[in-house]
């Protein structure tokens, strides 16, 4: 192929992955064949190209590597519309004005739960070739335990709430617990609308008393959240301000989302894996939760983490251009109709750009109903 063409089959590629759809080897290669057809190449005598032209087409293209994608469901990629967040994001700095606090970090926090799994694996390992690779696991499925967490914009945590699974609670479980927390159980191990109730009077507790200035609080839109009406009140007599993010973006722009969580989950799961080497696959028990949890968030639980998952998410300093151009790629499937006869102008995207992608979307039998968002188009 020429540079040209080639350069516009990895446009091609790269557009679908920013999409959502990325393509595999065979699938490249098979586009590649296509590509040269339709164009009257006639560079490939079989429907599909060689595996050596594939591995000098991503010698050439640099840019392009094979990688192991991250799934993301339909309703996150269609709801990190770039309108949508500008607005969000537009209530949110004129929350923070009227509030007086747009440079007060401290006054700034985040709120979240995550799931913590008696279960541990290693992803990647080194085996003998030919031969099976196993790990020795405690159980095939684990439990979990739901910790709650909350953090401000300066790095300050406030008490941790943490619910077992179970009936009745053994004081034997919160040995070792981070000072301050509050040790539930609930009969899934879930949070509830009491058990948030009953967390945020103690936030509301730990907040200094000599600083009179509102407080946010930012939450996703779990119904524990969002429908409670005793927790709604104490905000309100307390002068705290809820502020919930859009539905499935959080994974853009929940601070815990972004940097702490990632790294509580990433030390947990080293830490437990060495904790079942060393115990021989014995289970982590109720017991020993708070000994490998609390050596995890002494890790984890840093001014540096707690800042950066500001930073990054562009609420504080207040930033909306800190969410990359590519965080809305999977929303433009969805942000409106694309057809082949459309004009390249409006598209944004050559005739045979659209062709490939709406082929490559029929071919995989996904179906996506506009109704789901609105057509928005800077």
């Amino acid at each position: 192929m020429s540079q040209e063409a080639e350069a516009e089959l990895a446009s091609v590629i790269k557009m679908l992955a920013g999409r959502g759809f990325p393509l595999g080897a065979r699938e490249v290669r098979r586009l590649a064949a296509q590509y040269s057809a339709a164009n009257n190449l006639n560079l490939f005598q079989k429907d599909s190209a060689g595996y050596y032209w594939f591995r000098g087409f991503l010698e050439r293209h640099k840019e392009l590597r094979i990688k192991r994608p991250e799934a993301l469901s339909a309703a996150r990629a269609i709801g990190m519309n770039r309108v949508v967040i500008r607005k969000w994001f537009e209530d949110y700095e004129a929350l923070l004005q009227n509030l007086g606090i747009t440079d007060v970090p401290s006054h700034i926090w985040n709120a979240d739960e995550t799931g913590m799994q008696d279960h541990f694996e290693r992803q990647r390992a080194i085996g003998v070739a030919g031969a099976p690779c196993y790990q020795l696991t405690a159980n095939e499925k684990g439990q979990t335990v739901t910790a709650l967490a909350c953090f401000n914009g300066v790095g300050s945590y406030a008490p941790l709430l943490f619910i077992f699974k179970a009936k009745r609670l053994q004081a034997s479980w919160c040995i070792g617990a981070p000072a301050d927390s509050i040790v539930k159980v609930s009969d899934n191990g879930w949070i509830t609308a009491s058990l948030f109730a009953e967390w945020a009077e103690r936030f509301v507790a730990y907040l200094p008393k000599d600083d009179i200035r509102p407080h946010v609080l930012l939450l996703d839109g779990h119904s524990s959240h969002i429908y409670n009406m005793p927790f709604l009140q104490l905000m309100k007599e307390n002068n705290i301000h809820p502020f919930v993010f859009p539905p499935h973006c959080t994974h853009w722009l929940q601070p815990a989302d972004k940097s702490l969580f990632k790294s509580v989950k990433h030390n947990w799961n080293e830490d437990g894996w060495q904790m079942t080497k060393e115990s021989g696959g014995a289970g982590l028990s109720k017991t020993d939760f708070f000994k490998l949890f609390s050596q995890v968030w002494a890790k984890s639980a840093t001014v540096e983490i707690a800042q950066n998952g500001f930073r990054s998410t562009g609420l504080f300093p207040l930033n909306s251009k800190a969410i990359p151009d590519s965080a809305f790629s999977p929303s433009m499937t969805t942000d409106r109709a694309m057809v082949p006869d459309e004009p390249a102008s409006e598209v944004g995207l050559s005739t045979f750009y659209s062709t490939v992608l709406i082929a490559y979307l029929n071919n995989s039998l996904l179906i996506v109903s506009h109704t789901f968002m609105p057509r928005a188009i800077d």
